[in-house]
């Protein structure tokens, strides 16, 4: 009777699970590791898996790679705070004739790096700056030369550019915060003695405040020229830039069968920063031979201008 009974409870064990081996109750963290061939990584169960969708190609980059310093730039894409009032753009100045048709100033990248240094120091004096001119198209230099061919005051291009065309010098002013300029020898384009750095015939706050601006300029990697207190070139040079010119801000459009290459510089062979689809638009900041440089979608560089097309 006791054996029956002893195999009885057996049986009712067996149906209930009770009577199974312990299972493991380890995490699964610390249970062993299957075995693996020698000849495979051990961490090859932590890569994605094959059918894992990789990036598309014409996923645009977070940000434009920064330029070189001698790339050219908006100086307002990198002082946004700063003012500037172009003359040569109007038919405002000494030859009474637009000199060139872009608004926006610009300079080599370099230059613009030592500027901003300029404009950190004036802010903590609670001054600001006033841009009247920065790189220079060729052309428009000889525009100017036939209007005053005296070389005193402008370079005669058939002989040496202006260094306003080599993208490293830029006309400019002081002013207060609110953007009111402070008193100077004299004003912009005086082609007299009175706007030489000698600050002997002007009033005492003018020459301080040229003196001022003079100062902090050469501080910070800047020279000026003699005749003109408003003029300053970077001590870095660049050559003269033939090819580069902009223009008015124009909206255009990809016409290409499927994309087109934004690259680094003006050049099929430079290096691509995204790739803009079919009837993507952009808006072109300026021109350098077959290439637009435009703006897309925030990231900045060179179109054929063969593949656009204006937008309607």
């Amino acid at each position: 009777m006791k054996r029956f009974a002893a195999l009885f409870l057996s049986f009712l064990l067996l149906l209930t699970g009770c009577g199974s081996p312990v299972k493991e109750t380890t995490p699964a963290s610390t249970t062993a590791e299957p075995t693996i061939s020698a000849t495979v990584p051990t961490t090859v169960s932590t890569e994605p898996t094959p059918t894992e969708p990789a990036p598309t190609e014409t996923t645009p980059a977070v940000l434009s790679p920064e330029p070189s310093d001698s790339d050219f730039v908006r100086i307002a894409d990198y002082l946004p705070d700063i003012r500037f009032s172009l003359p040569y753009a109007t038919s405002e100045n000494f030859t009474g004739q637009v000199i060139y048709d872009f608004t926006d100033p610009w300079l080599r990248y370099g230059t613009v790096k030592k500027l901003m240094a300029v404009y950190e120091e004036l802010s903590k004096q609670g001054l600001s700056l006033l841009i009247w001119d920065g790189f220079r198209p060729v052309s428009a230099q000889f525009t100017l030369w036939e209007v005053c061919p005296d070389p005193t005051y402008v370079a005669n291009p058939e002989t040496g550019y202006s260094s306003h065309s080599r993208g490293n010098t830029l006309d400019l002013t002081l002013t207060d915060q609110s953007g009111t300029p402070l008193e100077m020898p004299t004003g912009f384009d005086d082609f007299s003695k009175l706007a030489d750095r000698d600050y002997s015939d002007c009033t005492e706050t003018a020459a301080a405040n040229a003196r001022l601006l003079q100062n902090v300029m050469e501080t910070h990697g800047f020279s000026g020229y003699f005749g003109e207190w408003w003029h300053f070139s970077d001590t870095e040079s660049y050559p003269v830039e033939e090819t580069f010119t902009p223009v008015s801000p124009v909206w255009l459009y990809a016409d290409c069968n499927e994309f087109i290459t934004l690259r680094t510089q003006p050049d099929t062979s430079a290096d691509a920063i995204t790739r803009i689809p079919k009837n993507g638009e952009f808006q072109m900041l300026a021109r350098s031979g077959d290439f637009a440089y435009v703006d897309y979608e925030g990231l900045q560089g060179y179109v054929l201008l063969s593949y656009t097309q204006p937008v309607e």
